[in-house]
This record gives structure tokens, C-alpha cells and sequence, in this order.
């Protein structure tokens, strides 16, 4: 047999129509559903390589394909976590154009957001497992927060670029209002949802409309 014609452009064999980098990813994504279900429910700290592997179905020979440890998966179930967030959010903001109606589109963005967050799964990895777990996790949970605020920052001076605001000030006002819809979901999450998504959205736009508020003041 022509074994070049058993592989995909040096990737390696081919089984089942699969090469290996698309059986090398599917096993990563395994693992990646797999951290989610464990350090989203019973939590980081309590959990195993082993554990890890009997969830993913797949061997410790697999895990340590993708991954160094369970702080490497745990780092790359956040980000993927915060992916989902940006997919979700950040469309919405980025397409909004300079005349449209703001308040919606922050409105919009939100509820996407508390969509994507009414998974407890995900607030609790995004929200409390990575608190605490070492210093270059912290700069990884730091450095996604910063990001956000950045964005939003991006936004505001788009729909406002009359805006008088200097740049330090500014970068701490972003990092607040961040900051507050983050603490909205810490909330959210450790009171077992008891509030509504629609109420979440809508308390959480009063942070932002009373900012928009001060900026079309100028």
C-alpha cells in the first residue's frame, strides 16, 4: 500500500476517515468538555487527572497529548468559556452603528451575555474556580477582565468621540462598569439564580444607561 496516500499531508494515519490532528483535536475538545463538567460542578480543587480522564472517556496517555496538567486544562476550559462570552457580546457591540439606538444594543449585549452565564457551569469556572490557584492563572483571569474593559472602552468612544474624558480616568471607569456586571453574576451564581434573567439584564443596563447619561453631557 502507498502510504502517502494513508495520510493527510503529514499529519499521520488516517482512521475512520479522521487525521490525526482532527482526532488530536476531537481528544483536546473531550478533555475540554470534560473540565467544564468537573470544575464547574464539583470544582477545581477537588479534581483529578483521573477524574478527568474517566469523564473525557479517553486514557491519561490522551490527557497528556493536550495538556500538562489540570491547571493547563483549567486555564484553557476558561478561555474557551470566554470565547463563547466574546462570540456572544461582542458582535452585538461591534456591529451596532454610530446613529443607532444604544440603550438596545446594550440591552441585547446583556442578555446574550446572561444567556451564556446561566450555565452555572461556566460562571463557576469563570467566576470562582480560577480565584486563587496560582499567579499565572490570576495574570490569565486579570489580563480577560482588562480585555473586556478595553473593549468596552473601544465602544463607548466610537458612539461618543466628543467625549471628554483623559485616558487613565477613562480606564478605570471601564474597568468599573466591568466590574459591576462581573460582581452582578458572582451574585447571581452563589444565590442560586433566584433572580430572573430578564431582571439581571435589566439592572445591570441601569449601570450602563446612567453612563451614557454623563457621556452625552460631553
Amino acid at each position: 500500500m502507498d502510504k502517502s496516500k494513508n495520510h493527510d499531508g503529514g499529519t499521520g494515519r488516517v482512521y475512520g476517515g479522521e487525521s490525526l490532528v482532527d482526532r488530536t483535536a476531537r481528544r483536546r475538545q473531550q478533555f475540554l468538555d470534560a473540565g467544564l463538567a468537573i470544575f464547574g460542578t464539583s470544582g477545581y480543587r477537588s479534581a483529578t487527572v483521573r477524574m478527568l480522564c474517566k469523564q473525557a472517556q479517553l486514557t491519561d496517555r490522551y490527557f497528556y497529548e493536550s495538556f500538562d496538567s489540570a491547571e493547563d486544562l483549567l486555564m484553557a476550559v476558561y478561555l474557551q468559556c470566554i470565547e463563547r462570552m466574546q462570540g456572544a457580546v461582542l458582535t452585538e457591540l461591534m456591529s451596532a452603528p454610530p446613529s443607532g439606538d444604544i440603550k438596545t444594543v446594550i440591552v441585547r449585549g446583556l442578555d446574550l451575555f446572561f444567556t451564556v452565564v446561566s450555565d452555572a457551569r461556566v460562571a463557576r469556572v469563570c467566576w470562582l474556580e480560577v480565584l486563587g490557584v496560582s499567579r499565572r492563572v490570576d495574570a490569565m483571569y486579570n489580563d480577560t477582565f482588562n480585555a473586556f474593559a478595553a473593549v468596552g472602552l473601544i465602544f463607548a468612544r466610537a458612539q461618543f468621540p466628543a467625549w471628554v474624558l483623559d485616558d487613565e480616568e477613562a480606564q478605570v471607569l471601564s474597568v468599573a462598569v466591568v466590574g459591576a456586571v462581573s460582581q452582578s453574576v458572582t451574585h447571581w451564581l452563589l444565590g442560586d439564580y433566584r433572580e430572573s434573567k430578564a431582571t439581571m439584564v435589566a439592572a445591570t443596563s441601569r449601570v450602563f444607561f446612567g453612563l451614557l447619561a454623563t457621556m452625552q453631557e460631553g
